[in-house]
């Protein structure tokens, strides 16, 4: 007996010794979910994280040094956005340098103005811009060296002024359109109820009745007949994710996508409610031209 523990403790030596070493994990991980991508806008203080709506709230807008046109974004929320823990941003004010030294990711390091970043050491190539500090007391950033030092890959979108971050394959960067499509609507300043609707949706959003209507109440249609309804379903997870979980936005889409869908009776799916963890419902009735979908807040 004595031999079969020893025989099956070496084995679960070496099952040990084969794994990787935690400091040799690159995932990085927002509320236990693995993060794909991150987005930030030119002026606008917020920030996407896996193409979730409505965004990440910050107190200082990315700004472009038009000097360099470089682009600069507030050091806790670029932090924070790309997987670091405030404990692990840290400031020391006699020299001026930010460190960060999340485990899992490179020991990332820079100093207010001087144009170098480090990374475990080693200088990130091509840095042509030095970390500032703005008014009142906010140390910005640069977004692509600093991203490009924790292991991230970045892309600039010129047409919407987005630096699009996301980890893995340079070549496979990630679809971004919910957050595009929202942003477009911004940028129109298109709002229903306090939804922000996407540019040109071929989506058919119902009038609000301004008296009778709580603020987060909406009804549109995906019409399923007309343009892009690839789009339109994009769509309208961009208007749910605005004001509903994202767990409970996938299982709306997913059955709005089965709700016009007859089984062999020639019976559409019933309609269906989802209630989501953070107080709003959404209703989804199906049928052969349209489906319906309706959301508003329980409390």
């Amino acid at each position: 007996m004595r031999k079969v523990k020893l025989l099956i403790l070496a084995l679960m030596l070496l099952l040990v010794a084969a794994l990787p070493a935690v400091a040799d994990q690159v995932d990085v991980y927002e509320n236990q979910k693995l993060v794909k991508s991150v987005v930030f806008q030119i002026g606008l203080k917020k920030y996407f994280v896996n193409n979730q709506l409505p965004g990440y709230d910050m107190d200082v807008a990315p700004f472009i040094q038009t000097s360099e046109n470089r682009t600069f974004v507030p050091v806790r929320f670029l932090g924070n956005a790309l997987g670091i823990r405030d404990e692990n941003i840290h400031w020391n004010g006699d020299t001026k340098k930010v460190t960060m030294t999340e485990p899992g990711f490179p020991v990332v390091e820079m100093t207010i103005g001087v144009p170098e970043v480090l990374s475990n050491g080693k200088p990130v190539p091509d840095v042509d811009v030095a970390p500032m500090l703005v008014d009142p007391g906010r140390t910005m950033l640069p977004a692509r060296f600093t991203a490009e030092a924790l292991g991230y890959n970045v892309k600039w979108d010129e047409k919407l002024n987005l630096v699009i971050c996301w980890k893995g394959d340079p070549d496979q960067a990630p679809d971004v359109g919910v957050v595009e499509r929202y942003l477009s609507g911004m940028a129109q300043g298109s709002t229903v109820n306090g939804y922000v609707i996407p540019a040109n949706t071929d989506l058919y959003i119902a009038p609000v009745d301004k008296g009778g209507d709580p603020k987060g109440y909406i009804v549109f249609n995906i019409l399923l007949k007309k343009g892009d309804l690839e789009w339109q379903y994009e769509d309208a997870r961009s208007i749910l994710s605005q004001t509903v979980d994202a767990e409970t936005v996938d299982a709306v889409m997913s059955y709005a996508r089965q709700a016009s869908v007859r089984d062999r009776d020639n019976r559409l799916p019933p309609i269906k409610t989802f209630n989501s963890s953070n107080g709003m419902a959404v209703r989804v009735t199906g049928g052969d031209i349209s489906v319906v979908i309706q959301a508003w807040p329980t409390d």
